[in-house]
């Protein structure tokens, strides 16, 4: 219900401005901001240039919101938010600047971005893809269904335009969950199609953030969940979860409310500070796989802050960093290189425009300058000494870290009274003695406030996402419903597999008789089914009160599912001592591509050294598969994708069926065998028939075993991925002793939660969503969720959901 409400609230407030925006274009005017001479890269080379930015005068925002958060006569102690709030008043942002990049399509107003002709041209031909008018790309319609690489989003609606793009409300399809969709646009008319065709690529690889340690943490920087190219349409999408970043700006804020008081702007930079601190500090992880220590986020404004409030308190998110923001400025447009610096300077000048109320004089129509002392009347000389120092027209801050320490230190803002003076001298001196007294019992308050701010942080560092494990032990699973259910998987699935194995993981015991052992009053019996599809249909029946299955496909609206793990297909080729060097791993760099994979499946390539790459030995190839009908159907669907191909590799095992011999000379065969047998005849191949094999199967059976090398993969363009990595944080590699070093590397859980191993895939248990029916479903995920189990999962071969300490 909250989440339909804040949605509505958003939506609502994004039709208020669609009404009025067409009236205030016409009395919208822009100034230019003073130019600035800065060391810019683009993409690979570095060069001095000048950028200029063009700002709107007025955002012709209609929404009403208090016209302060706080009391006048208060200020309250700067403090961090232990939540945020989930009401949302104010109207949507109207971003300036973007009529310049897109100025080769003659829209009459002046802005494409936000031409009220792109909706009106779908109105009168629901099919139009170019704006009637200029010919610019019309918005997405509602319904449009967009496939990333997490998953399917469908468009409710379109929001309005933000910086380089425009953003819509839509949902997840799998989950029905809220997302926000930016469409960024790369035109033919501007960009080329190799221009189009680089910004795509490296779109995919840079555009979100993820702690590199694999944490979830809270941090107001709204970042992406999904990054996706079109891969027929001029245009990129980035999903973030949830409304966050549909809140309005503080450009929107400024054009409505007016300036802010200086408690306000204290709390501002106090939230804003802490967040760069963190980006500024921490390791993140790129889409692409690469490590990054600190980043800038090179675009700080009033519109790449968003603004959440209600009546009491206000919280500020930040987003749109340049990291991915730049790749859709024109080619000519050579782009800043992000600092820590400029990321301060920024922040200088926001607080210094939520101060003054403005960007522009309101009598000269010329930018404020902060060196002109009229424009800080108003403000105490402890403030606009540290908004200077931000600015660095004073002594400059090292760090976001110093600079919200200093802050944290400016002396405290009295409230506001009103002295009566009498003209009585006996009356005065008690009355000038009572300010002294509240100071101190203000510092006094400061002082324990502080106290109290430092533990919060303390243990808010320490905080761990929901979705991790945070159950100990499985008796500490509460309200598991007692009962006798029954539940149903693939019968040659993963979780066939794990359950069957009575020693794999425990000493005489099945993980599910463990499961049972800790709930007494529970009876849970296992029918496992042929097929994902099967399995799907008699849960949505009722026949099974659940299913455990891999999550390879959509699954229904009326069904819910909860990840305990994770599995995948691993490549693998024989790792021999006696033969390391001239083996296939150091061949190939200990990695395969889809597109090699593909050729090799498909009968193309008879011999290693016919696959492009250098000093592939001329081996003979063979090909294994596993006997497993829903394995072979992941490895069609992720791998060969095409029909074509997939009857190709149908056709080999046909073959394979009629001859059971394999010569080099002869047609290249298929040969399917469990997956203990395959890895066996892969090495013996290998080292007695000098034949190069290759093979496939599921990574909960491979890991542990040190007879084939498990290649990293690579997907088009991106950088390879390996799902094994070694105690000191790096991937494995062909000079990796697998088998004297284990224990020293384990799954690599950051690429499967991240989906960045394309044949990755989580497993889950499913259930009905029928709030009437015992949740036998979601208290049996909760219970492989606890760290007792989760150890033992990791045991088992499956990739748990977090590194669990011993």
């Amino acid at each position: 219900m909250v989440k339909e409400t804040g949605k509505q609230i958003v939506q609502e407030a994004w039709q208020r401005e669609a009404i009025t925006q067409q009236a205030q274009q016409q009395v919208r005017s822009r100034v230019r901001v003073p130019t600035r001479f800065r060391w810019v890269q683009k993409f690979s080379w570095v060069v001095p240039i000048v950028r200029e930015k063009t700002v709107p005068l007025a955002e012709g925002i209609k929404a009403k919101l208090p016209k302060r958060f706080f009391q006048k006569a208060q200020n309250p102690v700067i403090a961090d938010p232990e939540s945020n709030p989930k009401a949302i008043t104010l109207p949507p942002p109207v971003s300036p600047g973007v009529d310049s990049i897109y100025r080769k399509y003659h829209c009459w107003n002046g802005n494409t971005l936000a031409c009220e002709w792109t909706q009106k041209t779908l109105q009168q031909n629901p099919t139009a893809k170019k704006c009637l008018q200029c010919g610019f790309p019309t918005i997405l319609p509602p319904k449009t269904e967009i496939r990333g690489y997490r998953g399917r989003y469908c468009i409710d609606s379109f929001l309005g335009h933000r910086g380089m793009g425009r953003l819509y409300q839509g949902i997840q399809v799998a989950d029905q969950q809220p997302v926000v969709i930016k469409e960024y646009l790369l035109p033919n008319v501007c960009f080329n199609p190799e221009e189009t065709r680089n910004r795509k690529q490296l779109f995919e690889h840079i555009a979100g953030l993820s702690l590199a340690d694999g944490r979830i943490q809270d941090i107001r920087l709204n970042s992406p969940r999904d990054a996706i190219s079109d891969p027929v349409e001029e245009r990129c999408y980035l999903i973030t979860n949830g409304n966050q970043d549909a809140y309005p700006t503080l450009r929107s804020y400024l054009a409505i409310n007016g300036a802010m008081t200086e408690g306000e702007v204290r709390r501002f930079l106090n939230q804003v500070l802490q967040t760069l601190q963190f980006l500024h500090t921490q390791k993140f992880s790129l889409p692409s796989g690469q490590i990054q220590q600190g980043i800038a986020h090179g675009n700080i404004s009033l519109d790449s802050l968003l603004i959440v409030a209600d009546a009491k308190a206000f919280f500020i998110h930040i987003s749109d960093l340049e990291l991915w923001e730049n790749l859709f400025d024109l080619p000519t447009t050579k782009t800043v290189i992000p600092t820590f610096a400029q990321d301060l300077i920024g922040l200088g000048y926001v607080a210094f425009y939520l101060l003054a109320g403005s960007e522009v004089d309101p009598v000269t129509h010329q930018p404020l300058d902060p060196k002109l002392a009229q424009y800080w009347t108003s403000v105490t000389p402890a403030l606009k000494s540290f908004i200077l120092r931000l600015l660095e027209l004073n002594t400059p801050f090292t760090s976001a870290e110093e600079a919200r320490q200093i802050l944290l230190q400016l002396p405290p803002l009295l409230p506001q009274e009103i002295l009566i003076i009498t003209g009585q001298p006996e009356v005065e001196k008690p009355k000038l003695r009572r300010p002294y007294l509240l100071i101190f019992g203000i510092l006094g308050l400061i002082l324990l406030g502080s106290l109290i701010w430092f533990l919060i942080q303390r243990f808010q560092n320490q905080e761990i996402s929901s979705e991790e494990v945070t159950v100990c032990c499985l008796k500490d699973v509460p309200g598991v419903p007692p009962g006798k259910y029954i539940y149903t998987g693939e019968k040659d699935g993963t979780w066939s597999y794990i359950r069957g194995q009575r020693n794999l993981i425990l000493q005489d015991k099945s993980l599910e008789e463990k499961l049972q052992a800790s709930q007494p009053k529970l009876e849970i019996i296992y029918q496992p089914e042929d097929s994902f599809t099967t399995v799907i249909n008699h849960i949505e029946s009722g026949k099974f009160d659940f299913g455990v299955t891999n999550l390879v496909n959509q699954l229904a609206p009326q069904l819910r599912h909860k990840e305990f793990a994770y599995d995948g297909l691993v490549v693998f080729v024989a790792f021999s001592y006696s033969k390391r060097e001239q083996g296939l791993p150091k061949a190939l760099n200990g990695q395969i591509s889809l597109e090699q994979l593909r050729d090799l499946y498909t009968g193309k390539i008879k011999y290693w050294n016919q696959l492009p790459g250098a000093n592939l030995p001329n081996l003979p190839v063979k090909l294994y598969i596993p006997p497993e009908a829903e394995v072979l159907k992941i490895f069609e669907q992720r791998v060969l994708k095409e029909e074509r191909a997939i009857a190709a590799f149908k056709a080999l095992q046909n073959q394979n069926q009629q001859s059971s011999t394999f010569t080099p000379d002869s047609i290249i065969e298929i040969t399917s065998l469990p997956t203990l047998e395959m890895l066996r005849r892969v090495l013996q191949d290998f080292e007695q028939n000098n034949t190069g094999s290759i093979g496939f199967a599921t990574f909960s059976q491979v890991f542990g075993q040190c007879s084939v090398y498990p290649l990293a993969l690579v997907d088009d363009h991106k950088p390879a991925v390996q799902t094994l990595i070694q105690d000191n944080g790096n991937s494995i590699d062909p000079n990796t002793d697998l088998c004297n070093n284990k224990g020293k590397y384990s799954p690599n859980i950051q690429v499967f939660k991240t989906g960045s191993y394309p044949l990755g895939y989580p497993i889950v248990v499913v259930y009905p969503g029928d709030n009437n029916r015992p949740p036998i479903g979601q208290k049996f995920a909760e219970m492989l969720k606890t760290e007792e189990v989760q150890q033992l999962l990791e045991k088992a071969g499956l990739v748990p959901l977090q590194k669990i300490k011993n």
